[in-house]
């Protein structure tokens, strides 16, 4: 693996988020301290957060920040310098957020099982029920879909009206979700079951076997390479399929991973406060990404 930069934050890390078409990432640690790294790993700004984290998000173009409060439950939406433009307070504490790629928007999941969809300003648009409480939400950049998850059993694409287009039932732990940019692919990583495969066009699934379980999975945009990180502190580079294209190990264990727009860079947190990013290398004659060698 050719590492292009790592930092460390100052306590171990609890997450981090990709504007992938600003390349700038997002991280947060375990004294909720909020940390912006460019694509070159300088750092464009750090400040506390206004609340305890539990979910945090960003828009794909880096105009728009996002976190969300357990022990004080409410939503706080960021300028690009991490200030705050407004706060809402909720009922419950937060558990999943997205932004829209553009910023217009920002979806909100709490412990209650309520969905919120709240425009840039912090007016809700809708809200909805859900049966189970929601850990993972997804914007699909092209289409005007939302795609989301409980932590274990339940899958769901809405519409932008917040009209439930399919949903799906999954015995398994879902560890996270991610999306392409036309949502012909929708993946979940289930630790031991391995990977789910949905599209937002219907609610068949495709499940993919995976020689190690895992946890974390990122996606291109197109959908045609795929990062995935287990609990034995390794990184994989894979096709669409689960094919594996390179690994390497990690130094601690990973809490959140990303990929670049073109897979041509990746991203990985670890909890340890390591944050790393490997540079695109050379395609190999034989098609394989040498990303991760």
């Amino acid at each position: 693996m050719r590492l292009l930069w790592s930092q460390t934050v100052p306590a171990p890390l609890r997450g981090l988020v990709l504007a992938r078409e600003r390349e700038t990432l997002l991280a947060w640690d375990s004294q909720d301290n909020l940390l912006l790294f460019n694509h070159e790993g300088a750092i464009q700004a750090r400040r506390p957060a206004p609340v305890p984290i539990s979910a945090a998000a960003c828009s794909d173009d880096g105009s728009a920040f996002v976190v969300g409060g357990s022990q004080v439950p409410m939503i706080c939406w960021l300028a690009p310098d991490l200030t705050p433009r407004w706060q809402r307070p909720l009922l419950q504490r937060v558990t999943a957020v997205a932004v829209d790629p553009l910023g217009r928007c920002v979806a909100v999941a709490d412990g209650a099982g309520t969905l919120y969809l709240m425009t840039a300003r912090g007016r809700t648009i809708w809200k909805a029920t859900t049966p189970r409480t929601l850990h993972h939400l997804a914007f699909v950049p092209e289409k005007r879909v939302l795609v989301a998850a409980s932590d274990f059993g339940l899958v769901l694409c809405l519409a932008a009206s917040g009209e439930c287009l399919w949903r799906d039932g999954l015995v398994a732990h879902i560890g996270s979700l991610a999306v392409s940019g036309d949502g012909s692919c929708v993946m979940l990583a289930c630790f031991s079951d391995g990977l789910y495969r949905y599209s937002t066009a219907h609610s068949q699934q495709q499940r993919i076997a995976l020689e190690t379980p895992c946890h974390l999975a990122a996606l291109s945009y197109a959908g045609d390479r795929l990062l995935t990180a287990d609990r034995q502190q390794r990184l994989y580079l894979r096709d669409i399929k689960g094919g594996l294209r390179d690994q390497t190990n990690l130094d601690a264990p990973a809490v959140a991973v990303g990929l670049g727009a073109l897979a041509d860079f990746a991203l990985v947190g670890l909890a340890n406060g390591a944050v790393l990013r490997f540079s695109e290398l050379p395609v190999a004659a034989n098609g394989a990404s040498d990303l991760l060698k």
